[in-house]
């Protein structure tokens, strides 16, 4: 038997790398923008399903969202305040699973809000097995055009960071005073990692969020952990129905915390919010506008 050839070693290994660029995982519903599915895409990216830059320069969206506003930019989903939907990830390179974070933004990927996180599992670490993650879009926030991100961290292989964003339109429920205000994201802000922001992935764990929202899903995975570096305030919480932190309703209160945050007000009025613990956690606004605001349009909320 002869030996390979030059010309066959290097087609092998020019198929290895292409199989390996378009192996990774990708948010194919609902279409991200420039997906390969996305019924208005201007510009398709043809290496969609690989991570966001070390150096975090493409994020969010991998730059996509720049997109907002052109005809490549338009809604390809819309969803109700309260209804449940779900988000279904493409691809074969499950890197063993790790978590995910779905979340929304109003102000064109400068604030995000996180709307479901899931400790372990995302993506299926059976490649054959269901890609499909449900969610639910809260009552209380606004309506209109918003990006919807799906970012993950993989258990195995590269510490990265994968973000997609489709353009969706929240629509329908009762209107709520956040109609009426700044489009700023209020609420669990979405975790971000090895994207040189001094915060990374532990490697070969499914990373636990500090502060993973409201709504969390936890899989099965035995390889959980919190992430490395300065990330942030944690919220303590280490798995399902566990809380190490000494948040509202402990002890171990100071007075000054936000029940089920875990976060003082010191950090929510730093990020220009309204907080005391009477009150809770309020949009930056001056305390008359909120007096009026409440007047006016409370029957709405």
């Amino acid at each position: 038997m002869s030996p390979p050839s030059i010309f066959s070693i290097l087609l092998l290994a020019l198929l290895g790398a292409a199989l390996q660029a378009t192996a990774h995982m990708s948010m194919s519903t609902p279409p991200s923008l420039r997906f390969k599915t996305n019924p208005y895409k201007t510009v398709e990216d043809y290496d969609y399903s690989s991570p966001l830059s070390p150096s975090g320069t493409n994020y969010p969206c991998k730059g996509y969202h720049k997109d907002l506003g052109t005809p490549g930019g338009q809604s390809v989903a819309t969803y109700s305040r309260g209804g449940s939907y779900s988000i279904v990830l493409a691809g074969s390179a499950t890197h063993m699973g790790g978590s995910c974070q779905i979340s929304l933004s109003f102000d064109g990927g400068v604030t995000w809000v996180v709307i479901k996180s899931i400790i372990g599992g995302c993506a299926n670490p059976d490649p054959g097995g269901s890609q499909e993650f449900g969610f639910t879009i809260p009552s209380g926030v606004q309506s209109g055009d918003a990006l919807l991100a799906w970012t993950w961290f993989n258990q195995q292989g590269n510490r990265e960071m994968y973000m997609n964003c489709a353009v969706v339109t929240i629509s329908g429920g009762r209107r709520s005073v956040r109609d009426f205000v700044s489009p700023r994201a209020a609420g669990t802000p979405l975790f971000q990692a090895n994207i040189g922001n001094g915060c990374s992935t532990a490697p070969g764990t499914d990373v636990i969020f500090p502060d993973p929202g409201d709504d969390v899903t936890y899989g099965s995975s035995a390889k959980t952990a919190p992430p490395v570096g300065s990330c942030g305030p944690s919220s303590g919480k280490t798995g399902p129905g566990t809380s190490t932190g000494t948040g509202a309703g402990t002890g171990g209160n100071n007075g000054d915390t936000v029940s089920g945050n875990d976060r003082d007000c010191a950090y929510w009025k730093a990020q220009g919010y309204i907080c005391s613990a009477g009150i809770g956690l309020r949009e930056r606004l001056p305390f008359n506008w909120w007096l009026l605001m409440s007047l006016l349009f409370g029957f709405f909320a």
